[in-house]
């Protein structure tokens, strides 16, 4: 049976409506959300980063470590402890390429991990091994696969990789040190660039973002 004509004008007039709001509010697409598995390298709840006070004496008793430091840092050891040196305020440190021998050591000097390697001879050994670790996967000759993360003072829970960002969950503590390792995903292996962290606590309160070394909120 045929319409009449006030009703067939009534129909378009609603399909043009639809037409017009689907073009104004057009559909969200879910944002995919992916939990990425970690391997736990090295974890001791009790070590601690050493204060200014007692870093600069260990510094200055060491040949060694003083050459090191007086060679980045102009030959004043406080610079060490400014804002020039991101390292030693950093609460979780990222790297995405292996450190390599040198690189790897003047990042634990600078970040006050020496104090603990060197005071603590079973912490020592175990850090060791991460380098091994790191080395394997992302050493000289290796598909760079994987990416290292050492966490001061914070123990993580939970990786998410959410709009082509890692998201770390993490637990505060008053001391410890945590080193670990995760392989990186299909787009971060793609991206041939650093991949932004954002970094919340497990309350989901946020505590910072960085690339590479991350300073949190208290």
């Amino acid at each position: 049976m045929k319409l009449p004509n006030f009703q067939n004008l009534l129909i378009a007039s609603l399909l043009g409506l639809s037409t017009l709001f689907a073009g104004s509010f057009p559909l969200v697409k879910a944002q995919s959300v992916k939990n990425i598995p970690f391997e736990v390298c090295f974890n001791s709840d009790t070590v601690v980063r050493p204060s200014r006070e007692e870093y600069t004496k260990f510094i200055k008793q060491d040949e060694y470590l003083s050459y090191r430091v007086n060679t980045f840092f102009g030959n004043d050891i406080s610079n060490l402890f400014d804002n020039y040196n991101d390292y030693w305020s950093a609460d979780i440190l990222f790297f995405s390429s292996y450190y390599g021998a040198s690189g790897g050591k003047d990042m634990e000097i600078f970040s006050g991990i020496e104090y603990i390697i060197r005071r603590d001879k079973n912490a020592g050994l175990g850090i060791g091994r991460c380098w091994d670790r790191f080395a394997e996967t992302n050493g000289y000759g290796t598909p760079n696969s994987h990416n290292e993360v050492r966490l001061i003072k914070y123990k993580l829970r939970q990786i998410r990789w959410v709009n082509n960002k890692y998201i770390f969950v993490v637990e505060p503590r008053q001391t410890g040190l945590q080193i670990l390792h995760f392989r990186k995903t299909r787009q971060d292996l793609a991206s041939g660039k650093n991949i932004l962290i954002e970094v919340i606590d497990t309350k989901g309160r946020f505590l910072g973002k960085c690339e590479s070394r991350c300073q949190l909120k208290k």
